[in-house]
């Protein structure tokens, strides 16, 4: 049966990609950043049963997760996400250029730039495995590695917003996080691009609803940030004529 090819590949690309740093869980492979955010690989079968599959991979960002699960009274970060949790994600078969010998003999996959691989009771299982892990290696760990730590995810999401080509995820997303990392100045700017996006999509009421916490969030830092301001100025020795003396004297 068709069933055990996949299996078969999937015995070959474990170590292989255990070498690479990642552990596996089901058809999934996690590798772990030091601040906490997880890199995944995952390996698609076709939903409809036909014997193809496809290669995603992507991004779980822990400080994203955690205040989106917020809004639903959660705090549990999954350890170990899987399809459909990424904050970034694409596919290994868009990373591969246009000239690539493999890319070049599929007429699908040259002109959309999507790749689903098939499969059936002959397939030779190590040929597709050597077409395979090379396009990984060098196609789609290093697009994870560009994209595991939040500061990378800030950079790649805000040079986009900065062109002008941000849509409302990275909007959000990056309201999320300038707001955690305290990022007042970038903050201000993604709100003012995301308020003039909510002006010209006001059907969009669930992600009004995130555009205007984000807002009172930024009023509120502003509030907080005046009144320790305040205080600090308030426990200030006053500058008169009797302290200046005093300080001559010391």
């Amino acid at each position: 049966m068709y069933q055990e090819t996949f299996k078969n590949f999937m015995k070959l690309i474990r170590p292989f990609l255990k070498q690479q740093g990642f552990r596996s869980r089901g058809n999934n492979f996690h590798k772990r950043h030091p601040e906490g955010n997880i890199g995944m690989i995952n390996f698609q079968k076709n939903p409809d049963g036909l014997p193809k599959f496809t290669i995603n991979i992507g991004v779980y960002s822990i400080a994203l997760e955690k205040y989106l699960l917020a809004e639903f009274n959660q705090e549990k970060v999954k350890e170990y996400p899987s399809l459909g949790d990424y904050h970034w994600n694409t596919r290994v078969g868009s990373l591969v250029p246009k000239e690539h010998p493999a890319r070049k003999k599929d007429e699908f996959w040259y002109k959309v730039g999507d790749k689903w691989w098939s499969y059936n009771d002959t397939t030779d299982v190590e040929e597709l495995f050597q077409e395979i892990s090379p396009l990984i290696l060098t196609y789609g760990i290093p697009a994870i590695d560009k994209h595991l730590s939040d500061k990378q995810l800030i950079d790649k999401w805000f040079a986009i917003t900065s062109a002008g080509d941000g849509g409302p995820t990275s909007l959000k997303y990056l309201c999320i996080l300038f707001n955690h990392y305290g990022e007042q100045e970038r903050l201000n700017i993604v709100l003012k691009e995301f308020g003039e996006f909510m002006q010209n999509h006001p059907e969009l009421t669930g992600l009004k609803k995130h555009y205007e916490r984000f807002m009172k969030e930024a009023a509120d830092s502003k509030t907080t940030q005046s009144t320790s301001e305040k205080r600090i100025i308030s426990t200030e020795e006053p500058d008169t004529a009797e302290t200046k003396t005093k300080k001559m004297k010391r």
